[in-house]
């Protein structure tokens, strides 16, 4: 009888499927979707076992599986196993990197083979026992700190070791890195399979206490902790074969947001609500022949969440689930706590301001269907529920939901994927929909649903657009004279002020002013920016900091370095010594991240800020009704990069910033101001004109196939070497060029190669090709034949299909 086989997908950064022997005791329980422990070269790695596909190498003695690590059920569903390895192909990924994106972080096993010393090879280290050569005794002596991985030694190293080894001195033994996220484990205890009930009642009549436990049991009608029970009795009760004990993952709480909000009836839907959620629910009830997802499109403030909120409930009402996916959950706390409030426990919360062991939990607590709603960012679209009813990906033209390390998927397609195989409605919303969305809209492929008005009438802020060509602004704050006085009325009025700059620190440039010395970063072609909380000069990129010195490293001179510039925290500091009575807060990614966030968003919720100075982390989907108004600091500063998408950007920004104006009883009022008055993505956003905006914009991109008229592939190619990054590139796009040229290949460009614009990050020179075509098909295979070619061991070669950025 031949032994059974199992197909595995390692969690690691390779190519290829593995074949391992399923040992005698694994038999039959090393599912599709469960995790393994399986030997990988020198180490044992976590892997996934999938379904088999490809005969096992012929002549080849296969490894056994070392340990299987889901010991109740497989831990990734068929659907999700499935969807993750489509996302491996589309883009362009290895699939074990695909699979680990799906698994909770700091949960995967590893183990390595080490070499230790043995008592015999202390004593001889020490001159107490075997005698041994020179060296012998400086590898012992190398082992006397610590056991050291076999992989990597030399070979002459390694014959030594084994010399060692057979004379008792040295032992190899396996060292296993434990999971760093582990849930607790329970006993629990059920009637056995095929127990008469009324028969055991009557034989353990005389036997009150095991009678008492029994009872439970069954009204349980499932399984019980044993802690709960009387431990003698379930023991007996065992023996006599009545129950069964086993072990599963202990029921866990679930995660904790914020400061929690009050449970409240839902409000009566506004007229285009109902009729969005009634178009939507229709849909549920009458799936279309044609997978159409939804676009719900609504001005901001105009009450898109509770249309997900009403969605999400009809779902649950059908016995399914749903998954809800927002740009940076630790930024939006409110909408957390409004799902909490709606659902209860069935919300799991899944984002990175949770530890490895909370996120695992709730990761749990979907699997095992105590919780029904999934709310997260990006990588919540692999969220592990089944029956899905209904996917929301909320504010869908956000760029986090772009992963740009590693498999570099876009969870809102993703999303779309899913909820397609699913046969799941899925539902994108915004108020500045991406120009890929709204073109899907405009050609049938997705139902557009409008929300053009706020609750109670609230109209939509008024606009004011300070040129700052006349209204010259001070250095110190970007304050122009109209700003001023408008924060100063808002203030005496007992209102709030959101304050807008798009950069952080206290001066983002340092020179030395005699020689025009400028300091920056030297892993990264940035210039270091300097904060005065931690009086140093900080690189945004790698985290290289240093302080600012008391002479120039260039000319030597003396009192000459100067810090121009400026960012939230010299703002902060500017204003609130012009407005001394002002209570100022900031809120970037210096002062605020994971739950300190919440704890400024809920003062300034109580109304304990009168002024926020923040980053774009000020233009998430927050709900303050004491914000009458908002100013845009400089509207030009995201324009000018050299990025397709940069007016895109600037739009939504101004857009979505604006709209955090006037959201209560009184009206807002936005004061933006720019260089450029008359840029479209200004003049577009000041009008709260969407349309306007995406059709100029569209028609520039239709000009240059850029999307949503056409696709894109990035090649990027980095290394330690600039010389080697750029000869590599030159040869990459003349094979490209040469691919296109096949007559199979019709209506592929190859772009470059040509330097990133931030052509050194972290030390890497940075190159990039960009092919462009109407056909996907074609592309790719261009781009396989680029990422297949050799290159140089220290350059490294990625696809980014779809790519949302240039820099």
């Amino acid at each position: 009888m031949s032994a059974e086989l199992a197909e595995v997908i390692v969690t690691l950064p390779v190519p290829g499927r593995y074949h391992y022997v399923v040992p005698p005791h694994m038999a039959g329980r090393a599912r599709v979707g469960s995790r393994v422990l399986v030997p990988f070269g020198t180490r044992k790695v976590t892997g996934v076992v999938v379904q088999g596909t490809s005969a096992p190498p012929e002549g080849k003695e296969l490894a056994a599986l070392s340990e299987l690590l889901d010991a109740d059920e497989p831990a990734l569903p068929n659907e999700l196993l499935d969807l993750c390895l489509w996302v491996a192909e589309y883009y362009e990924a290895p699939a074990g990197e695909a699979l680990k994106a799906a698994l909770p972080a700091g949960s995967g096993i590893a183990a390595r083979q080490v070499v230790g010393l043995t008592a015999a090879g202390r004593a001889a280290v020490n001159g107490e026992g075997e005698v041994v050569g020179p060296k012998q005794r400086a590898v012992l002596e190398g082992l006397v700190s610590g056991a050291r991985p076999v992989a990597g030694m030399t070979e002459a190293t390694r014959k030594m070791i084994e010399a060692l080894r057979e004379r008792g001195l040295v032992e190899e033994v396996e060292q296993r890195d434990a999971a760093r996220a582990r849930l607790k484990r329970e006993r629990v205890v059920a009637l056995a399979a095929g127990v008469e009930v009324a028969a055991v009642r009557e034989a353990l009549a005389r036997a009150s206490k095991r009678l008492t436990v029994f009872e439970q049991i069954v009204a349980a009608a499932g399984e019980l902790p044993v802690a709960e029970l009387d431990a003698t009795a379930v023991r007996e009760l065992a023996k006599a074969g009545y129950v069964v004990v086993r072990e599963r993952e202990a029921a866990l709480e679930a995660a904790a947001i914020g400061d929690g909000m009050i449970v409240s009836a839902p409000p009566e839907l506004m007229p285009e609500q109902a009729a969005a959620v009634g178009a939507i629910t229709e849909s549920m009830a009458v799936p279309p022949e044609k997978f159409t997802p939804f676009l719900l499109h609504g001005v901001t403030g105009s009450g898109k969440t509770e249309v997900y909120l009403r969605v999400i409930a009809e779902s649950l009402a059908r016995g399914k689930t749903a998954v809800v996916l927002v740009p940076e959950i630790s930024l939006t706390p409110q909408l957390a706590a409004r799902f909490r409030a709606r659902f209860g426990d069935q919300v799991a919360i899944l984002h990175s301001g949770l530890t490895e062991k909370q996120r695992l939990g709730e990761w749990s607590r979907l699997r095992r269907g105590e919780a029904r709603i999934a709310v997260g960012a990006r990588s919540a679209v692999f969220a592990p529920v089944s029956d899905i009813g209904v996917i929301v990906v909320d504010e869908e033209h956000d760029g986090s939901f772009k992963q740009d390390e590693g498999v570099r998927y876009h969870a809102r397609d993703v999303a779309l994927v899913r909820a397609q195989r699913a046969g799941a409605i899925c539902v994108l919303g915004s108020a500045t929909p991406s120009l890929e969305s709204f073109a899907q809209a405009e050609r049938g492929n997705y139902r557009r649903l409008v929300l053009t008005q706020r609750p109670t009438a609230r109209p939509m802020p008024e606009v004011q657009i300070v040129d700052l060509r006349v209204h010259m602004a001070d250095g110190e704050a970007m304050l122009s004279a109209p700003l001023r006085v408008a924060i100063g009325e808002a203030l005496a009025a007992g209102d709030q002020v959101i304050l807008f700059l798009n950069r952080r620190g206290f001066s983002t440039f340092v020179l030395c002013k005699a020689c025009g010395y400028s300091f920056r970063c030297k892993h990264c072609s940035v210039s270091m920016t300097y904060h005065r909380f931690s009086d140093r000069l900080d690189c945004h990129y790698c985290g290289y900091w240093e302080r600012v010195p008391g002479a120039c490293p260039e000319c030597k001179g003396k009192d000459t370095i100067v810090r121009k510039g400026l960012g939230t925290e010299k703002v902060a500091a500017t204003v609130a010594a012009e407005f001394p009575a002002a209570r100022v807060a900031r809120l970037d990614r210096d002062v605020a991240s994971g739950a300190k966030v919440e704890g400024v968003l809920a003062k300034v919720a109580r109304r304990e800020v009168d002024i926020l100075v923040g980053t774009q982390m000020v233009t998430k989907g927050h709900d303050f009704p004491g914000v009458t108004l908002v100013g845009v600091l400089c509207a030009d500063t995201g324009l000018s990069l050299p990025d397709f998408r940069a007016s895109e950007r600037t739009f939504q920004l101004l857009a979505q910033v604006a709209g955090r104006a006037g959201r209560g009883d009184r009206p807002g009022r936005v004061i933006v101001q720019t260089y450029r008055p008359t840029a479209h993505a200004v003049v577009a956003a000041a009008a709260h004109d969407y349309e306007s905006f995406f059709r100029a914009e569209s028609d520039a991109r239709a000009e240059l196939a850029y999307p949503p008229h056409g696709r894109l592939i990035a090649v990027r190619i980095d290394g330690p070497d600039a010389g080697v990054v750029a000869k590599t590139a030159e040869r990459l796009a003349a094979l490209a060029a040469a691919v296109t040229k096949r007559p199979e290949i019709v209506g592929v460009e190859v772009l470059g190669p040509v330097a990133a614009p931030l052509e050194k990050l972290r030390g890497r020179t940075r190159w990039q090709i960009w092919l462009r075509g109407a056909d996907r098909v074609a592309l790719r295979r261009v781009a396989r034949s680029v990422i297949g070619a050799e290159t140089a061991g220290s350059v490294r070669v990625s696809l980014d299909v779809d790519p949302m950025s240039a820099l």
